[in-house]
């Protein structure tokens, strides 16, 4: 896996060597395409692994793990200290490669969309927390309120990545700036939970170019939505989705609460969806996705 990683990521790097220098010069991070003895790729890839390693501290990774195991793969290694200094270089290239990862996924034309909590410190603490303060704000969830962010994704029903935004906690999920972003261009049906019941306005604002957004009815709903046979059984499947975020979670590590840096921690966020990305099983639904996409061509015919 370590191979895989660093190999796209290599090829991602040369590929955009000229752009990625332009943008990081311009964001004042160096003035020289080799400003330290590991490249880029290698502190990406640096990054992406500590998401399969199953350490929980970044340190200890660093220290037990790439310092000694893997000191044979990245014979140019420095110090954990200056690896710190070089994380914020790495950040806007890791977007660029994770939507570039986005952009590899297949348009089923069955989708699910979910959001969820990115805590940065316990509540009872929120009053010495410092390093995102004025970043991130309260937010509340179904389990109860929270402070830091929200992440917002959209996949398929193969549990490839589609889309990602990241908000602050108090942006609502049915926000038309977060609904464009992650609808935009999409054919076909998208499957949320209940916290996407939208207005008329907004459910037309989404459902444009042949896009549906399905939701379950409140249980005081005078008018259920009406929905065929495939609808409802992919429906009752978006629990598929809240796996996926276990994964993120329980998995790659995307929230924890000792960021001592908002760029170091999005910069681990960014890498932790791409670990993602490379996994070679992903949570899917599989009912019968050829009777439901011939049905949908009938539809549009």
């Amino acid at each position: 896996m370590l191979t895989e990683i660093y190999f796209e990521v290599d090829e991602f790097c040369k590929q955009n060597s000229l752009f990625l220098l332009q943008l990081l010069k311009e964001q004042g991070y160096y003035t020289k395409p080799y400003p330290c003895q590991l490249t880029l790729s290698e502190v990406m890839t640096i990054l992406i692994y500590y998401h399969y390693s199953g350490y929980k501290t970044f340190k200890s990774y660093y220290i037990q793990m790439v310092s000694k195991q893997l000191r044979r793969d990245f014979p140019d290694l420095v110090a954990y200290h200056r690896f710190l200094e070089l994380i914020p270089r790495a950040m806007l290239p890791m977007s660029l490669l994770l939507k570039s990862r986005c952009g590899q996924a297949s348009h089923t034309g069955i989708y699910y969309m979910d959001s969820s909590p990115l805590q940065v410190c316990h509540p009872k603490r929120v009053h010495q927390h410092r390093t995102f303060k004025g970043l991130a704000d309260w937010g509340k969830t179904s389990v109860g309120w929270f402070y830091g962010f929200k992440y917002h994704i959209l996949l398929n029903h193969q549990g490839e990545l589609l889309r990602f935004y990241f908000s602050k906690a108090s942006v609502s999920d049915t926000r038309p700036k977060v609904l464009f972003f992650l609808t935009k261009g999409l054919q076909g049906s998208i499957f949320a939970d209940k916290g996407y019941i939208v207005n008329a306005e907004k459910k037309a604002f989404v459902e444009q170019e042949g896009l549906q957004l399905i939701t379950k009815a409140r249980k005081n709903s005078k008018q259920p939505p009406s929905m065929d046979i495939y609808q409802k059984d992919y429906l009752a499947k978006r629990g598929m989705i809240a796996s996926v975020i276990a994964l993120h979670k329980q998995v790659a590590n995307i929230e924890h609460s000792r960021h001592r840096s908002p760029v170091n921690a999005f910069a681990h966020r960014m890498a932790a969806l791409v670990a993602y990305c490379f996994y070679p099983t992903k949570p899917a639904v599989s009912i019968y996705p050829q009777q439901w996409m011939i049905a949908q061509n009938a539809m549009v015919a």
